[in-house]
């Protein structure tokens, strides 16, 4: 979830200093700094969610899958907020403002949460067709994909991506800290809030996970959409036929083959 935020920052940071010719984002604009990363981590509010509820009942339910059934990570969900930036720009009406939310989610988000995920992401997810499903996209994912929870969390640490991730982190962190000098003796809380986010997400992240999430989870791996007949019902025929060929052993392992619909 930091890593979203920090990736949501910097390139907006960096679209802002082509858009504006500033290093610094500061006096009215100061507030695109916080909502920049807000939008970032905003499509997993849904899975903090169903972590938060969960906790509370004392048992965390392995069907929950965000990825899969929340609205708020298909991509094509957002796209009124898309041609919202668009009319925004046309009539000059606070397009910073309209810009942050594309850029967080699609940049910051979605791009990063198809590599080295546990699933991917769905881009051709159509959101008010809810028994039809898309391909996942989850690039560079040998290691993380089909696990999910603690036990992707521990291999997706492993990988170089989130090494990237803690160096957003890190970047996102100095580049704030700058602003904040620039403008001492007022200290704005649009700065303070995102570092100390950033330096507790980064202490809590380079901390080694328990030992039980380097081993294999008990349902075992690839207990996720894959096996699941209403997604793959879901697919088109093209897609489904590519889905079962791939995973052919699996689905006959979990007795899943006789509920696909083959035609």
């Amino acid at each position: 979830m930091e890593h979203h935020g920090a990736y949501a920052f910097l390139i907006y940071y960096v679209i802002w200093i082509i858009w504006k010719g500033s290093f610094i984002i500061g006096g009215e604009y100061r507030y695109v700094v916080l909502l920049s990363i807000i939008f970032g981590i905003f499509p997993d509010f849904d899975g903090a969610y169903y972590f938060i509820k969960n906790k509370l009942m004392k048992k965390f339910n392995k069907e929950v899958q965000h990825h899969f059934y929340s609205w708020t990570h298909w991509p094509l969900s957002y796209l009124p907020i898309v041609i919202l930036f668009i009319i925004s720009l046309v009539i000059g009406f606070y397009p910073e403002f309209f810009l942050s939310p594309v850029v967080s989610i699609y940049f910051g988000h979605f791009i990063f949460d198809s590599i080295s995920s546990g699933d991917g992401i769905m881009w051709g997810k159509i959101p008010w067709k809810k028994r039809q499903y898309a391909r996942y996209i989850n690039l560079w994912s040998d290691g993380t994909d089909g696990y999910h929870d603690g036990y992707w969390a521990a291999r997706y640490r492993k990988t170089f991506i989130a090494k990237i991730g803690n160096v957003a982190l890190i970047i996102s962190i100095i580049i704030i800290a700058y602003f904040i000098v620039t403008e001492i003796p007022e200290i704005s809380w649009y700065y303070v809030v995102p570092i100390v986010f950033f330096v507790i997400a980064l202490f809590i992240g380079i901390k080694k996970p328990p030992k039980r999430f380097f081993k294999e989870p008990p349902e075992g791996r690839y207990c996720d959409y894959r096996v699941k007949p209403e997604y793959i019902n879901g697919l088109s025929t093209k897609n489904k036929k590519r889905h079962i060929a791939k995973y052919r052993s699996l689905l006959e392992e979990k007795g899943v083959m006789e509920k696909i619909k083959l035609k």
